[in-house]
């Protein structure tokens, strides 16, 4: 298999980064609505309460899960970006121009997505997360989160609360819609097109020629 992007298909490394964030994306998903859900449905889960909600010892090692999830799409999601940016990307299969742009727009959406979920999480932050290998300092106790205060003049807690309203819309009203749309057009390519698009990010599966290779 190759490592590198193709006009046919996707390399190993397109691939692991793509199959490794798909993982950790729903896994922190599912993560934080079975707190919400099962859990304790009565409990915030805005990390400024997890401390003094009465549930917080059964609701923080959870959620601790989806933390450490969030943090790594986000480590993995600006080399992905560099690497497509850098490769290219195998070419557009429709003959419809109108499809191909929707199909961009909804790929770099879901960039964009896996960009602004991690730091808007990351931003609500009030502790340190602690890898064992090493540690990523609270948010609110970095140069950068000063410098945004100082500029947009909010408090400490004003900050917090305007990216924990972003993460919270963006994870009940934004997220679960792209991916339902993305893995709705690679089965619909898969099963009902049979045009080989999905097979392009599976390893070892033949490919059949692309007739339209615009992308880059």
């Amino acid at each position: 298999m190759r490592w590198r992007n193709t006009l046919e298909r996707y390399g190993s490394v397109s691939m692991l980064f793509h199959w490794i964030t798909a993982a950790a994306f729903i896994t922190a998903y599912v993560v934080v609505y079975y707190v919400i859900w099962f859990v304790d449905p009565q409990t915030s889960i805005k990390p400024p309460l997890f401390g003094t909600m009465p549930n917080a010892d059964r609701v923080v090692p959870i959620l601790n899960i989806h933390w450490v999830l969030g943090i790594t799409i986000g480590f993995l999601t600006l080399p992905r970006l560099l690497w497509r940016l850098s490769g290219g990307v195998p070419g557009h299969v429709s003959q419809s121009h109108l499809e191909n742009r929707a199909a961009d727009v909804a790929h770099w959406a879901l960039y964009a997505l896996l960009l602004l979920m991690p730091i808007s999480g990351y931003m609500t932050t009030y502790d340190a997360t602690d890898f064992g290998v090493f540690v990523i300092p609270a948010c609110r106790n970095t140069a950068f989160a000063a410098w945004i205060r100082g500029v947009f003049d909010l408090s400490v807690t004003g900050l917090e609360d305007v990216m924990w309203a972003a993460h919270s819309f963006l994870g009940k009203w934004v997220a679960w819609v792209l991916v339902v749309l993305h893995i709705g057009a690679a089965l619909v390519h898969h099963f009902v097109r049979k045009d080989g698009v999905l097979r392009r990010m599976l390893p070892s599966q033949h490919v059949p020629p692309q007739p339209n290779s615009d992308r880059s």
